[in-house]
């Protein structure tokens, strides 16, 4: 079962790789370039892998992959993220739209081989969170987002409805929340990710944003998606991803009971985010699941030994 991964190179592509190659499934990797930052400090020998170097949103770039490589499953994640979307929504469109709609299309048109497609949604698809009263929040509410990524997004899940009623291509798509672990390094909810590695640096920093979030390690989220790509279900899904939702406050203090030194050096904002955070994920525990959450002090301590790592062979620093 060869399974294609678009995006690889990314931060939850390079996790989701990983798993796939832990499970020694055959995997193809895919990107606009070879960038082996985060691959190879996950899966070390990611250079004997297959790689197909190009842009997914060329007509016939994805076919001739899906073809060469014999591809039965598609996990989709290359995607620009909400600083790049706010900032020229055209190309954005252009990278999450049309990148996603070629995706499908590959799978239209070699649909005796392409048996699924799974692809990222996002939290990012809900309105604000006073929109709603039903909590924890499943997939069927109303879906206003506030944000041109968050659009796209929605945009994606009603087109994967479309190709599973005219073509029926099976789909999932998965709406993660605030993603943490190695890699991650774009969003404000990185910010996470980035007071991990400030400590690891001995530096201070400030967490952009208060309230709560749901913590989810990466880990746990690459592990959803390849469990969605090798399920055999129908329809067109969509699916809540639910971690550990916390406080920042308290996300702090955990972060202390393993460096103490968090105390003093991380602090936050207090204005929340104006995202859900509560959300409903009975429907993937119930069709593929059950999916492990990991203890976020665990995932905390996992992360922070890939950080140390880096540190002393000096390839660590906050901004990169």
């Amino acid at each position: 079962m060869s399974i294609l991964v678009t995006g690889a190179c990314g931060f939850i592509g390079a996790w989701v790789v990983k798993n796939l190659c832990e499970k020694k499934l055959p995997v193809i990797l895919t990107d606009l370039k070879r960038d082996g930052t985060r691959l190879s400090v996950l899966v070390p020998d990611w250079q004997s892998l297959p790689f197909a170097e190009g842009d997914i949103t060329e007509p016939e770039f994805l076919i001739e992959v899906a073809k060469q490589f014999q591809v039965e499953r598609v996990i989709h994640l290359a995607a620009w993220q909400i600083p790049l979307c706010r900032q020229d929504p055209v190309k954005g469109a252009m990278v999450n739209v049309i990148g996603t709609l070629r995706v499908f299309e590959a799978a239209k048109q070699l649909r005796e081989q392409i048996k699924r497609v799974v692809y990222a949604s996002s939290v990012a698809v809900f309105g604000p969170p006073e929109m709603y009263d039903q909590v924890p929040i499943p997939e069927d509410v109303p879906l206003k987002p506030v944000t041109h990524y968050g659009a796209f997004k929605v945009c994606n899940e009603l087109c994967a409805n479309a190709y599973w009623h005219e073509n029926g291509i099976p789909s999932a798509g998965l709406r993660p929340h605030t993603v943490y672990g190695f890699g991650r390094d774009v969003g404000v909810t990185a910010d996470i990710t980035t007071a991990l590695k400030a400590l690891a640096l001995k530096q201070p920093f400030r967490i952009r944003f208060g309230g709560s979030v749901d913590l989810q390690y990466a880990a746990d989220v690459a592990e959803a998606f390849v469990k969605c790509a090798l399920a055999n279900l129908d329809g067109a899904r969509v699916y809540n991803l639910r971690g550990t939702p916390m406080p920042i406050s308290e996300i702090i203090k955990v972060m202390a009971e393993i460096e103490p030194e968090a105390k003093e050096l991380i602090t936050f904002e207090p204005t929340p985010l104006p995202l859900v955070w509560e959300l409903d994920d009975s429907a993937i525990q119930r069709d593929v699941g059950p999916l492990k959450v990991t203890p976020v002090k665990s995932g905390f301590v996992e992360t922070l030994e890939i950080f140390k790592r880096l540190r002393d062979l000096g390839q660590l620093s906050l901004s990169g």
